[in-house]
């Protein structure tokens, strides 16, 4: 398949000189991996302290500044500093099937899925989320995969939008029926489908300024008007429109903050108290907007994402690799993307 071809020609090297070097006109299988990148460390750095409090976090870690030590975890104390979690590992391993069958749909998302919850020993290690567990056994049970999902609001479909927006561009397949064909079996609602379609422009308009090396025109402005007119497309997909929070109001709350002037703590208490760090799929969303809304450093989204409490790897994923492909000078430091890429194998995730 050329899409898989022209991928794997370039991954194996981009892993690591993306993280030296960004500089020329980008590629779209270098866009794909600086942005995995970034979302498999900010998925390893929160790892640790996901579900932990606020407060629980400053007092018993301080300032995340890299990897922390599992020992702190409350739910994958069992897991090494630089493993990643079933956020980014769903991701590559649909990824993997779509490009392979050239093609994304409901058939080929829930037959992946399954497949990756047997190779990993999901359900006894708790390594999946609710609303996904219990859509894909009753889908294996035999229910319809347009139904099994209705219940899903939680993040676990928004944080497996990625590999379905670069299955749209590396495909040449229509964006919106790919985000619904990998979302739907677990996540057929409209308070999953509006945040993960506002997410999915977004990034769908940071990935093509990079490539059109015009990442500053990915403004602030300009991403949230993206992620707007996705809450819409996605709203309209869902089943009924559920009576709900949604992420295109918290867009609006946000943008009139003047949230650029605060400092990092009144952030960070503004997010878990407020605008909320948990499982729904409006919190994450919002969280993720508001992290790209208050600075344009990847890095220091990653850090703090880890800090907030909450879906902190989730979070964390999501928001520092769309801060990625806005500032393309920012890397991993090498510390960090090494074990990560290493110990994961993430560096020919595409190689069949």
């Amino acid at each position: 398949m050329q899409a898989t071809t022209r991928l794997n020609q370039a991954t194996s090297t981009t892993w690591m000189t993306l993280m030296t070097s960004s500089r020329g006109t980008m590629t779209l299988s270098q866009a794909l991996s600086r942005y995995y990148a970034f979302f498999a460390c900010g998925d390893a750095v929160g790892k640790a302290t996901e579900f932990m409090t606020l407060r629980d976090i400053r007092m018993e870690i301080g300032s995340v500044t890299g990897l922390v030590d599992p020992k702190y975890s409350i739910t994958h104390g069992n897991m090494p500093d630089w493993a990643v979690t079933d956020d980014t590992e769903q991701n590559l391993w649909l990824l993997r099937r779509y490009l392979r069958d050239g093609d994304v749909t409901i058939a080929n998302t829930v037959d992946e899925l399954l497949k990756w919850i047997e190779a990993t020993d999901a359900v006894r290690k708790h390594y999946i989320g609710p609303s996904s567990l219990r859509a894909l056994e009753g889908i294996k049970n035999g229910e319809d995969p347009l139904k099994a999902g209705l219940n899903g609001t939680t993040c676990g479909g928004i944080m497996r939008v990625p590999c379905a927006v670069f299955a749209s561009l590396l495909l040449e397949k229509d964006l919106d029926a790919c985000i619904y064909n990998s979302l739907v079996c677990t996540h057929n609602n409209s308070v999953a489908l509006e945040s993960a379609y506002g997410y999915a422009y977004a990034l769908k308009l940071a990935i093509s300024n990079a490539l059109e090396d015009k990442p500053q025109e990915t403004t602030d402005e300009a991403l949230f008007e993206a992620a707007r007119t996705g809450c819409k497309v996605g709203a309209s997909k869902a089943p009924w429109v559920s009576a709900s929070a949604t992420l295109a109001a918290r867009l609006d709350l946000i943008e009139g903050l003047e949230i650029k002037s605060w400092y990092d703590n009144k952030l960070k208490e503004f997010l878990y108290g407020v605008l909320g760090t948990g499982l729904p799929s409006y919190e994450t969303s919002g969280a993720v907007f508001c992290f790209n809304l208050y600075t344009d450093n990847p890095m220091k989204i990653m850090f703090m994402a880890a800090e907030c409490g909450g879906d902190t790897d989730t979070i964390g994923a999501l928001a520092c690799s769309l801060s990625a492909m806005r500032n393309l000078e920012v890397q991993i430091p090498y510390e960090i993307v090494r074990p990560v890429v290493d110990n994961n194998n993430l560096s020919d995730f595409i190689k069949e």
